[in-house]
């Protein structure tokens, strides 16, 4: 498109990959200096994460009872969680402590066009953790899997077993991009405000400050590098 412009954060990107790339001729001795080194790259703007407000929150969470009973456990997993989608992905029944209401995350599944669907690690050395959830969630985890062990059953033979809790009809790990999808439909189709699949972890954020978490507390829980990332979130009045 001639009329659409590149993001700064896509020029810093292709800045710090060509200024990469001929540093590594310098080193080489291909040419004497770095072009890269005279030019200044674009300063970054910080854009408001999104969110929903608790009226918001509500309102989706209505719509979603009327949901297929997957995507509901998912979506509200999401929500009170603040996990990322790609550790969603990569639940697996036995991270899942029904005694003490706890779940651990330890893995994600993530996609790339060379490797397809995969399972992974966490972003980041503090994304291993152990949350503590509602009630409800554990009630919500028991009854999707009355549904998922049907599921299995029916597909008898052609079931894959891996242990994952969202998958795919026979047992295969769920692509990450089936649930974004899956989400933005669902907010078009009820006329919900527009937010991202993403959006619900800054949901989770701002829900938790509001109710007066410090912001350690919520940086532990969404298992940030930093304690500064949930502070960059602007509250509602």
């Amino acid at each position: 498109d001639k009329n659409s412009k590149l993001t700064s954060n896509t020029i810093l990107h292709h800045h710090r990959l060509i200024a990469s790339i001929l540093s590594t001729a310098v080193h080489w001795q291909v040419i004497t200096s770095n072009p890269c080194a005279r030019v200044k790259p674009p300063k970054l703007e910080r854009k408001e994460a999104n969110y929903l407000d608790d009226n918001q929150t509500l309102e989706l969470l209505e719509c979603l009872s009327r949901e297929e009973l997957k995507y509901q456990t998912m979506i509200k997993l999401l929500i009170h969680s603040g996990m990322r989608r790609g550790e969603l992905c990569g639940l697996k029944w036995t991270d899942v402590d029904f005694n003490n209401k706890l779940i651990t995350i330890e893995r994600a599944i993530l996609y790339t066009a060379d490797k397809g669907v995969y399972e992974d690690t966490p972003k980041n050395n503090n994304s291993k953790r152990v949350i503590k959830l509602a009630d409800e969630i554990f009630i919500l985890l028991k009854e999707y899997k009355m549904k998922y062990n049907a599921d299995r059953a029916n597909a008898g033979d052609r079931w894959i077993e891996t242990g994952y809790i969202f998958t795919q009809w026979n047992g295969k790990p769920m692509h990450p991009s089936t649930i974004t999808g899956w989400f933005n439909n669902f907010i078009k189709a009820h006329n919900l405000p527009k937010v991202s699949i993403h959006s619900l972890r800054h949901t989770n954020a701002t829900l938790m400050i509001a109710n007066g978490a410090d912001l350690r507390t919520v940086s532990k829980r969404l298992g940030h590098s930093n304690l500064s990332t949930p502070g960059n979130i602007t509250l509602p009045l």
